[in-house]
C-alpha cells in the first residue's frame, strides 16, 4: 500500500507541475473541522471521556487537467467524536487517493473509488460522513461507453475497513461487472414520443479464504467465492415511471445469518406518476438473507464491510422527535411497501387561496418475512450448516417491524407567512429494531411556521409533540430560528421528556447554535445536550451516545 500511495503522490506532483508549466489545470478541495468539548452529565448518561476535546477533521485535494484527475484525502480521527469512536472509526492517514482518466469512450480509475450498480442491491461502495461509513474499494475501476445508450463498468478491489490499512494481511476481495442498455438513447424517436426504457444487469463476486466456524462447519464446506447477480428495468412514459430490480445471492454462510446455506433474494419495485399539482408513488421491497459483506465474521450490529445496499423505502423525516424511531432497513428479513400522494389544491380556489395548499399523505408497513425451519435444522437444534428455513416469497411474517400513517398540510398564507401542520401514527418494534422493549404505538404532531420579516430577515419556529405509553413516554420539542440572509443563522431548541414515568428522567435536552456563512466557508458553534439514540440515513443506522458540551464546525471549499 505504501508503494501505491508513493506512486499516486508522485503522479500528483508531476501532473500539478506539468499543469502549471502549461498554465492549465485546476486545483479544488475542501477542509472540515468538526469538534466537541465534552462535559460529563450522569443524568442523561453522558459519561466522562478520556479526552474532553475531540474532533473529526479532513482535507480533500483534487487536481484536474482535461480528462485527467488526481485526488487525495487526509483524515485526522485520532481523537474522534465519541459516536465515531464507538463504531471503531478512529485513526489518521491518507484514506482516499486515486488517479482517474476519462474520455467520451472510456474512464479508468486506479486507487480508491466509490461506485454503485443499479439501485445498490448488488453493489454500493459509498461514504456517509454523518454515519461514519466509508466502504470505498482500493483497486481499479473501468467504465466504457462503446455506443450511445450502452454502458459497461467493472470494479476490482479490497474494501476499506475503517483505519486498518494493512491490506497485505487481508484474505478477501471484491470483483464486479455491470451493464446497461438505454433503448430510448439508441432510438431517439422513443424520446420524442415520451418513452424511456433501459435494461441492466450486474454480477458481483466476493472472495474470502475459508476458515472453520466454531467447529460446526468444516472449512472445506464454507464457500470461498460467493456470487450475487441482479437484473433491472427502468420504464417511463410521460409522467409515469417504473423501476424494478431483482437480486439473488448464492449460498453465503456468515455470522449475520447463523451460517446457513439458503440463497438470498431481494426485490425492489418503485412506481411514480406525476402531473401538475398531483403526484403519487408506490414502492415494494423484500429482502431475504441479503446481508452481503467482505468478511463472513462481521456482526450485523456494525455497518462495516457491507458490499451491497438494501434501502429503506419509507418516508424519511428530519423531525427531532421522530428521529428516535427511525426505521433501520433489515437486509436479512423484511417485506413491506410504501405509498405517498401529493396534491396541490389549485391557486386562487376557495380552499387553495391565493398561493394554493399542498397536501401530502403517506402510508408504509414492514414485516418480517415468513420463515419455516427446515427439518434438518429442527433435528440438529441449530440452523447452522443447513438451509435454515423456507419462505413463501410474497407472504408477510407475523412480526410487524414498522408502520407509518401520516399526512401534512403546507399553506402559504401571504407573502410573509407560511404554515405547515402534520400528524403521524407510528408502530415501531423496539425489540427487533433497537434490541429492547416492545411494540411502541406513537402519535406525533408537527407544526412549523415561517415569517419573513423583510428581504433579509426571517423567523422560523417549530413545535412538535410525541405521545406514547411505551418506551420513554411523552415528549415535546420547540425550536426558534432567526436568519439574516445570507450570512447569519441563530437558533435555540429544546426536547423535553415530560411524560417519563421516572420523574428524575424528565430532562430538557436544550441546544443553542449560531452559524456564519461567507462565500464557501461556514462556521457554526453550538452548546447543549444530545439524547442517546440512533441516527439513521436511508435505512442505515448507528448508535449515538448521550453527550453534553460545546461544539464547533468549520467547513470551507476552494
Amino acid at each position: 500500500m505504501k508503494q501505491i500511495k508513493l506512486v499516486i503522490t508522485l503522479l500528483f506532483l508531476f501532473a500539478v507541475g506539468m499543469g502549471y508549466a502549461q498554465n492549465s489545470g485546476h486545483i479544488s478541495g475542501d477542509v472540515c473541522f468538526n469538534g466537541m468539548f465534552y462535559i460529563p452529565d450522569s443524568l442523561i448518561g453522558a459519561e466522562k471521556v478520556e479526552s474532553k476535546v475531540r474532533a473529526n477533521s479532513w482535507l480533500n485535494l483534487n487536481y484536474n487537467n482535461g480528462g485527467f484527475t488526481l485526488g487525495a484525502r487526509y483524515e485526522f480521527y485520532l481523537f474522534p467524536l465519541i459516536d465515531f469512536e464507538k463504531i471503531g472509526y478512529k485513526g489518521q492517514g491518507i484514506t482516499h487517493y486515486f488517479a482517474d482518466y476519462k474520455t467520451d469512450l472510456l474512464q479508468v480509475t486506479v486507487g480508491t473509488f466509490y461506485e454503485q450498480f443499479g439501485s445498490g442491491l448488488s453493489f454500493r461502495a459509498y461514504e456517509d460522513r454523518q454515519l461514519g461509513i466509508d466502504n470505498s474499494l482500493l483497486g481499479a475501476r473501468f467504465r466504457v461507453n462503446p455506443y450511445k445508450g450502452v454502458a459497461v463498468k467493472g470494479v476490482w478491489g479490497i474494501e476499506r475497513n475503517n483505519f486498518d490499512f494493512d491490506y497485505t494481511k487481508r484474505s478477501d476481495m471484491i470483483r464486479g461487472i455491470d451493464g446497461e442498455v438505454s433503448l430510448d438513447q439508441i432510438f431517439e424517436k422513443m424520446q420524442e414520443k415520451g418513452f424511456s426504457l433501459a435494461f441492466g444487469g450486474s454480477f458481483v463476486s466476493k472472495f474470502e479464504k475459508s476458515t472453520e466456524y466454531q467447529g460446526l462447519i468444516p472449512p472445506e464446506k464454507i464457500p470461498q467465492n460467493v456470487g450475487l447477480y441482479a437484473y433491472r428495468i427502468n420504464f417511463g412514459f410521460k409522467g409515469f415511471r417504473l423501476e424494478a430490480e431483482m437480486a439473488s445471492k448464492i449460498n453465503d454462510p456468515n455470522l449475520t445469518n447463523d451460517f446457513i446455506y439458503k440463497k438470498g433474494e431481494a426485490l425492489l419495485v418503485t412506481t411514480t406518476y406525476s402531473q401538475k399539482g398531483f403526484g403519487v408513488s408506490a414502492s415494494f421491497i423484500r429482502a431475504d438473507n441479503m446481508d452481503f459483506r467482505s468478511q463472513r465474521n462481521i456482526s450485523a450490529t456494525t455497518p462495516l464491510l457491507g458490499i451491497n445496499y438494501i434501502p429503506a423505502i419509507n418516508r424519511q423525516y428530519s423531525y427531532q422527535l421522530l428521529g428516535n424511531y427511525s426505521y433501520a432497513s433489515q437486509p436479512n428479513n423484511q417485506i413491506g411497501f410504501q405509498g405517498q400522494v401529493n396534491y396541490q389544491i389549485p391557486k386562487k380556489s376557495k380552499l387553495g387561496g391565493k398561493y394554493g395548499t399542498d397536501l401530502t399523505f403517506n402510508y408504509s408497513r414492514f414485516h418480517t418475512i415468513e420463515q419455516i425451519p427446515v427439518e434438518e435444522a429442527l433435528s440438529l437444534g441449530t440452523p447452522s450448516g443447513t438451509d435454515g428455513y423456507t419462505s413463501s416469497f410474497f407472504k408477510f411474517g407475523k412480526d410487524l417491524l414498522y408502520q407509518d400513517i401520516g399526512f401534512d398540510v403546507t399553506k402559504k398564507i401571504n407573502a410573509d407567512w407560511k404554515l405547515m401542520l402534520g400528524y403521524n401514527y407510528i408502530d415501531y418494534n423496539l425489540l427487533i429494531l433497537q434490541g429492547h422493549g416492545e411494540l411502541a404505538h406513537i402519535h406525533h404532531i408537527t407544526s412549523e411556521v415561517t415569517y419573513r420579516i423583510n428581504r433579509k430577515h426571517a423567523l422560523r419556529g417549530e413545535l412538535h409533540a410525541l405521545f406514547t405509553k411505551q418506551d420513554m413516554g411523552d415528549w415535546i420539542y420547540g425550536m426558534l430560528e432567526y436568519s439574516i440572509s445570507p450570512n447569519w443563522f441563530f437558533s435555540v431548541g429544546d426536547q423535553y421528556n415530560y411524560g417519563n414515568q421516572a420523574e428524575a428522567m424528565r430532562i430538557h435536552y436544550y441546544n443553542f447554535s449560531v452559524a456564519y456563512v461567507v462565500g464557501a466557508t461556514r462556521i457554526a458553534a453550538n452548546f447543549g445536550k444530545t439524547k442517546e439514540g440512533i441516527l439513521c440515513i436511508g435505512g442505515v443506522c448507528h448508535a449515538v451516545p448521550a453527550s453534553y458540551g460545546f461544539g464547533l464546525n468549520i467547513t470551507t471549499k476552494f
